[in-house]
């Protein structure tokens, strides 16, 4: 149950709210961006956020965003399922289609089992940055240019000049799109941009420095984000891989 008045839903979305139950979010087409007291997590068509009952969030929807939100009460939850923090999960092709067929059942028909289900498959993979990909004309191009290689420099005046715009158009683009400053984001495509040389068991400050970043900033970024170290995610890679030989042998 919601614990804002419905009236009060802005032309943008929805203004901060809670609800009693914990709610996956998902988009069918468009996307939004949900904001908690922590941080900004974006939905999209490869993207589901987890919101946990009693979180005051808000969101910004896009004009094509069509979501699809699979509720469970409390009680309903099982083991594995419930997580005390908001969270972004990656949703695999057969997540996906699990969703949409739940989001074409009618209200009286829909299962607390497939809900349960889809629950219990998006929460119990490991969390990976779902990080933006802006589209628009002052975003995109710096998009490209550190896809092409993380550790691009370039300053916001020295892509200002080049795209014929504002630094504070640049900066009002990332804010819209992603949900998150220039500097902010940044930090997170290289920390995401980062995560397969860490996997591989690269030292952690050669790799900082190949997506452009010093090492004690890109400590503190991969925090931030993932809420370990990258020696503590190596690690916990590294095991996995050794485990999943093991099984292969």
């Amino acid at each position: 149950m919601n614990e804002s008045d419905p009236m009060e839903i802005a032309e943008w979305g929805h203004p901060p709210h809670r609800h009693e139950e914990a709610q996956i979010l998902y988009a069918v087409t468009g996307a939004c961006v949900v904001t908690t007291p922590q941080r900004s997590l974006r939905v999209d068509t490869e993207t589901a956020v987890w919101i946990p009952a009693g979180l005051d969030h808000a969101a910004r929807f896009d004009p094509e965003f069509m979501p699809v939100v699979v509720c469970l009460e409390p009680g309903e939850l099982v083991d594995g399922a419930p997580l005390a923090e908001a969270r972004a999960v990656r949703v695999a092709p057969e997540q996906r289609r699990a969703l949409l067929g739940f989001a074409r059942e009618g209200d009286a028909v829909r299962s607390v089992a497939l809900a349960r289900s889809i629950a219990e498959a998006l929460c119990g993979q490991a969390e990976r940055p779902a990080v933006p990909r802006p589209s628009g004309p002052f975003a995109a191009p710096v998009l490209a240019a550190l896809q092409e290689d993380p550790s691009h420099c370039d300053t916001l005046d020295e892509w200002a000049a080049r795209l014929h715009c504002s630094v504070t158009s640049i900066r009002r683009a990332f804010v819209a799109e992603t949900g998150m400053s220039f500097t902010e984001w940044r930090s997170r495509f290289r920390v995401e941009a980062s995560l397969e040389a860490l996997e591989r068991g690269g030292v952690v400050a050669a790799v900082a420095a190949r997506v452009g970043m010093t090492h004690n900033g890109y400590s503190l970024a991969f925090r931030r984000m993932l809420g370990c170290t990258p020696s503590e995610y190596r690690a916990h890679a590294l095991r996995g891989s050794r485990e999943d030989a093991a099984v292969c042998a």
